[in-house]
């Protein structure tokens, strides 16, 4: 049977797999509190090096509605086309 590899640490085995990029890690570079690998995606979370772009209410106020009216005009001609095959 194989064994599985540190990314990082060639000489060592892995005891887990990173839960975002999904490369096994060793104890080592195994974080136990998130589940990924310590020193790639462990670095990339949400801090203040990497702005959140909030949503516009607009935007979702008009995506709302064209998913709507997207709707109604689906059920409209559903409901045309099995009058017209009715007769």
């Amino acid at each position: 049977m194989e064994v599985y590899r540190c990314m990082n640490h060639s000489d060592e085995p892995a005891v887990a797999q990173c839960r975002r990029c999904g490369k096994p890690v060793c104890e080592q570079c195994h974080d136990q509190e998130t589940g990924r690998c310590r020193y790639r995606c462990g670095e990339m979370s949400y801090g203040s090096s990497m702005p959140v772009q909030q949503r516009s209410t607009l935007w979702t106020v008009v995506v709302s509605l064209l998913a709507i009216l997207g709707g109604l005009a689906l059920l409209l001609i559903t409901i045309c086309g099995a009058m017209l095959f009715s007769y």
